[in-house]
């Protein structure tokens, strides 16, 4: 057996004791109970000490278990490790640090770090390290390391000191190195798309007061607030307002904000967008210098709200001098057709035709230039009706029927079978079309023939179809023989205003609109319009329609008999100002059996009626003085004039642009005649005021003619 550490001292003591012990005896005679408990406290001893050992082999054993868990933890680390002495040089490096550097952990012991870092950067780490060593407390610092294949990595540090295993040692400094060179490479991006960023771009604190300090601004914001305005509040020069509008967003984003703001050269107007960062009280405002644009803009609004002042300007003049002009033209019509009614020569017969179909012509221009002002301004609407596609193409040849003649021109029409005749469109802009290009054709013609054709063709533009509704592309061909046109003039007689040279027009005259109107009114039915023609050899315009096909045949409108009497004889009051066109509509009136009173204002008027019962009131619109619609209002007052309040009241005007019949109508109106008359159609509004029924019996004095 091995004695334990103190076993000889307490055999000495215990002898001792026993020799100065009273009753003992000689010197090295011990009695038997005392060698019994000398003989416990050996075992006692003994087995204390193999307690011992077993204590210090386990903690030997943990501690090896201790240092393998920690060296094999050390070494597999995610991060990687580095110990330096005091001198910088590398005791031991984990495998991440190996992996991170591209070298072999093994060989890195005994190497001075500085080897690895980017010599302009060596002296910086030394003085790192120094600075550790003697304060005692860690560091960071972000160093760019290199590798053995000549590149490098940015990393970030984080240096502390380390004693050593023994106290007595020299100091250690443990290194803890994350590569950050993707994120490194991503800000100095970012720095450089900042300082090169042609908008200003700003990062504006907000402090917990409420106060928004400038933080950060770019090159482009420098130039704009000066390189001393970071610190300030931002509120005396970047924005005005008392609270951010970003920071009231629940997106914590606003885009598309203009607000003024002050900057080294003035006042300017920037539009901003914000966003508050989420993970601290700050903004980021980028902003683009809109100055300029928003006094363009003010110019344009300025400059469109001048040219909608003179659209309407201009809507006005046409509508006016349409008046104007279709005045006199009723007044040369009406007495033209008197005329025609009396007993005439032959050759003053030809005159007064000829003088009345000048004044169908000048009606025509001030029509085309009615539309033409429609489309312009976009206001031309079709309308969808049924109809029958050959009686209104015949219909339209007859009207050129005796232009025709006179200049020895042959009319034709040609309907393949497969086109559909029940159709349902505006045949009236259709008409009006096929009839343009056969006028032209007679115009351009002598001793020949126009001929008319239609068939069907593929589709060009289908809007219909979205409806599912049947439609037919038809194909119109309008072919004349006359002096045709040169090719390099072909597109350019469809615009406004444009006509061939004059050896070739003076004669026929015209605005040069009918084919500009033309071509936008095939462009509105869906379909394209152009010509094929040589000079001598002719012309043929070609156009293409898209129209629905009707589901019930259409029966052929046939034209109402002209009779000298329709209907019921009639009074009728005559409220014009005009003389001339006074007096033809009392005539052609009296021609048809009505006793016609004709007074020149709408004082006159409502004079009459309040003493004179009337079956029909026809008033003109347009008067001096009471105006036909002020008239109207004051004659519906039935506490004046009583039962004569409701007598039918048809106005008669020379306006006739788009939707001022509705306006009319809507302001109390019972009928609407356009001027010129045409009396087929002022004979059906003075049927519809007789169907209407009497305002009164019509049996007092009949007052004296106002002519």
């Amino acid at each position: 057996m091995v004695d334990g550490p103190g076993f000889e001292d307490r055999n000495d003591r215990t002898r001792r004791d026993a020799a100065s012990s009273p009753g003992a005896g000689a010197p090295g005679e011990s009695s038997p109970g005392e060698v019994a408990r000398l003989r416990r406290e050996l075992h006692e001893s003994h087995a204390a000490l193999a307690r011992q050992n077993d204590a210090l082999r386990r903690a030997r054993t943990e501690l090896d278990e201790t240092r393998e868990r920690y060296a094999r933890l050390y070494d597999r680390a995610p991060a990687a490790y580095f110990t330096l002495d005091a001198d910088g040089v590398i005791l031991e490096a984990n495998r991440k640090a190996a992996t991170l550097l591209g070298r072999e952990a093994e060989n890195m012991a005994g190497t001075p770090f500085t080897t690895v870092v980017l010599q302009e950067e060596q002296a910086a780490f030394r003085g790192h390290i120094a600075r550790i060593l003697e304060s005692g407390g860690p560091a960071a610092l972000e160093l760019r390391l290199l590798r053995p294949d000549g590149g490098s990595l940015h990393a970030a540090i984080v240096a502390e000191p380390r004693a050593a295993a023994d106290a007595s040692g020299p100091a250690r400094v443990w290194l803890t190195a994350t590569d950050v060179t993707r994120e490194t490479h991503a800000r100095q991006d970012l720095e450089t798309v900042l300082a090169n960023a042609p908008i200003p771009i700003v990062k504006v604190r907000v402090a917990p007061d409420g106060e928004r300090i400038l933080e950060y601004q770019n090159p482009a914001a420098e130039a704009l607030f000066g390189s001393d305005a970071p610190g300030r509040s931002c509120k005396a020069y970047l924005c005005n307002k008392e609270t951010c509008p970003a920071l009231r967003a629940d997106s914590g984003i606003v885009r598309d904000r203009e607000c003024a703001v002050m900057t080294l050269s003035g006042r300017r107007v920037m539009y901003k967008t914000a966003c508050k960062l989420p993970d601290e009280p700050a903004i980021i405002e980028a902003m683009v210098d809109v100055t300029e644009l928003m006094r363009t803009r003010e110019r344009l609004t300025r400059a469109m709200e001048g040219a909608e002042a003179a659209s309407k300007a201009k809507s006005e003049f046409l509508a006016t001098m349409s008046h104007e002009v279709r005045t006199p033209i009723n007044g040369i019509m009406g007495m033209t057709e008197l005329a025609l009614q009396t007993e005439l020569t032959t050759e003053q017969r030809e005159y007064l035709d000829l003088a009345r179909q000048s004044a169908l012509s000048l009606l025509d221009i001030i029509n085309d230039i009615l539309d033409f002002s429609r489309i312009e301004a976009g206001r031309l609407e079709l309308v969808r009706e049924p109809f029958s596609l050959g009686a209104t193409l015949d219909r339209c040849l007859r009207l050129f029927g005796q232009q025709a003649a006179r200049r020895g021109v042959a009319l034709s029409l040609a309907i393949a079978p497969d086109v559909p005749d029940a159709l349902r469109g505006d045949s009236g802009r259709l008409l009006q079309i096929v009839g343009n290009l056969v006028s032209n054709g007679i115009k351009f013609s002598k001793d020949g023939e126009v001929r008319v054709r239609v068939e069907t063709a593929p589709p060009l533009q289908c809007p219909l179809e979205r409806s599912k509704i049947p439609s037919a592309c038809l194909l119109f061909a309008v072919s004349d023989d006359g002096v045709g046109i040169p090719a390099d003039k072909h597109a350019r007689i469809f615009d406004a205003f444009t006509q061939l040279d004059g050896s070739l027009t003076r004669g026929a005259g015209g605005t040069g609109l009918g084919l500009s109107i033309c071509k936008s009114l095939v462009t509105l039915m869906g379909g394209r319009l152009w010509v094929e023609s040589a000079p001598n050899a002719g012309s043929t315009f070609f156009f293409t329609v898209m129209l629905e096909q009707a589901i019930r045949p259409v029966e052929p409108a046939s034209a109402p008999a002209v009779q000298e009497t329709d209907g019921p004889a009639m009074d009728i009051l005559l409220v014009e100002d005009n003389a001339i066109n006074q007096l033809v509509a009392k005539r052609l009136l009296e021609r048809r059996g009505h006793a016609v009173t004709a007074v020149d204002s709408g004082q006159a008027a409502l004079e009459m009626l309040r003493k004179t019962s009337y079956d029909c009131v026809l008033m003109d619109v347009e008067m001096p003085g009471l105006n036909g619609l002020e008239t109207l209002g004051m004659l519906r007052d039935t506490s004046v004039f009583g039962p004569a309040a409701a007598v039918p009241v048809v106005a008669l005007t020379a306006h006739a642009v788009k939707g001022y019949r509705e306006r009319i109508l809507a302001a109390g109106f019972d009928d609407y005649v356009a001027k010129p008359i045409d009396m087929r159609e002022l004979t059906a509004a003075l049927a519809r005021a007789a169907a209407q029924g009497p305002a009164a019996t019509g049996d007092g004095p009949k007052p004296p003619d106002a002519t």
